[in-house]
């Protein structure tokens, strides 16, 4: 069967979507919620209830003008951030929350300087405000993260745009 041209419209604004997600700067918000979906929502569910609420929500009344604006919202906030690679992922056992918790107590940082996190299954990118860098590397570094030495680098090009 053919996917028609909706069907790629409606694939590229999840896509997006999930990008935005990734970009959001609040991780312990999005955990939270995770938690009261797991409890409230069979887990044969959830995917209908994610379809439920994009379609209600966005996939069919939201205009193009209104994604574009929060989309270009979200880009300045990573460039007025430096990135970083650590070697901590969902293979670790725990999650992106526990992660940013983590680089904060060692750190001294709060969460909000923290503006995004990219959580990959080995590994994962952080991006922490160009003001409240100095100093990340070396508090983190060394560290145990449940039972692994954690390393720390300012990320490379290439490795942000995965």
């Amino acid at each position: 069967m053919a996917e028609s041209i909706n069907d790629k419209e409606m694939g590229q604004k999840i896509r997006e979507l999930v990008e935005e997600m990734k970009l959001y700067n609040n991780p312990q918000e999005l955990e939270d919620m995770k938690k009261i979906m797991k409890k409230n929502v069979p887990l044969m569910m959830r995917g209908y209830l994610m379809a439920y609420l994009y379609v209600t929500r966005n996939g069919r009344t939201q205009a193009k003008p209104a994604h574009q604006e929060r989309k270009a919202q979200a880009k300045p906030v990573l460039e007025n951030a430096t990135s970083f690679y650590i070697n901590i992922g969902k293979i670790s056992k725990g999650s992106a929350h526990d992660m940013v918790s983590f680089i904060c107590e060692k750190s001294g940082l709060s969460p909000e300087d923290i503006l995004s996190v990219a959580y990959k299954q080995n590994y994962s990118f952080v991006y922490i405000r160009n003001d409240k860098t100095e100093g990340v590397i070396e508090a983190v570094t060394g560290q145990t993260y449940k039972g692994r030495k954690v390393k720390m680098n300012f990320s490379k090009e290439k490795e942000e745009q995965q």
